[in-house]
């Protein structure tokens, strides 16, 4: 009984840990993303400005 207690504690610390992770990777991913974004629309702003 023990050991299966052990077990499904295991389990759910393991899947709490990696919830946590992807929740990190996910926030990084998108803040990634946003910067990503706002560089091209700087660049493609700053290129229009140089073909008048």
């Amino acid at each position: 009984m023990a050991l299966l207690l052990a077990a499904v504690a295991g389990i759910l610390l393991t899947a709490l840990a990696g919830s946590a992770r992807i929740m990190q990777l996910r926030a990084t991913a998108r803040k990634h993303r946003r910067a990503g974004h706002r560089a091209v629309k700087a660049e493609a702003k700053d290129s229009s400005k140089a073909r008048r």
